[in-house]
């Protein structure tokens, strides 16, 4: 049996090589944990101070109305406050978050504020609305028709402690008259079919 000896190749003569290399580097730098020296502090983004970001989403629904190009708008928005340093943090405790939830009463005065913005009178034009919607109901307008028709009519829900005004006018039959401060009727904008004049 003869015994060979066997000679490295030149690739892993350099492996070793660079392999001793770096561990001498290693121990003149300092470096006792490579870990710690290529260790990294966590990325984060400062904003300008004042900065926001909002998310915002719209569905439209046109109404198939003859004559008349009408569409029916849903609008959602949330906006959210941006860091304006890169530690700083805005968690709150439950103690100061309040929940917000849509109820008739909110619907309504969303409704009044935007018929005010439309230059009708808000608080009137919502009362006759309901009261329309009482004396005529919105049976024969699809989907929305039906939305607008539990919307607009106080006793389909719980009892929510609206304003007796609110449920009176579900239960009035002279609208015109009652609620004559409001000019025109808003919900004859979306009728396939025409109020009475006696309503």
């Amino acid at each position: 049996m003869t015994d060979q000896i066997r000679v490295p190749s030149g690739r892993s003569v350099t492996i070793y090589v660079v392999v001793c290399y770096l561990m001498c580097v290693s121990r003149v730098s300092g470096v006792k944990n490579i870990t710690h020296g290529v260790a990294r502090h966590l990325r984060s983004i400062g904003f300008p101070e004042g900065s926001g970001m909002g998310i915002f989403f719209a569905l439209g629904v046109p109404l198939d109305i003859p004559g008349k190009s009408v569409s029916f708008s849903l609008t959602f928005e949330a906006n959210y406050a941006l860091p304006g340093e890169w530690n700083s943090t805005y968690y709150l405790d439950d103690s100061h978050l309040k929940k917000r939830s849509l109820n008739r009463q909110l619907a309504y005065d969303i409704l009044m504020n935007k018929l005010e913005s439309f230059g009708y009178s808000g608080k009137y034009c919502l009362l006759k609305m309901i009261c329309e919607v009482a004396n005529y109901p919105l049976t024969n307008n699809g989907v929305l028709g039906d939305v607008l028709q539990i919307l607009f009519t106080p006793s389909s829900s719980q009892d929510e402690n609206l304003p007796n005004e609110i449920t009176e006018a579900e239960y009035t039959k002279d609208c015109n008259y009652r609620y004559k401060k409001c000019l025109v009727s808003p919900l004859a904008l979306i009728r396939r079919h025409d109020l009475n004049d006696n309503s």
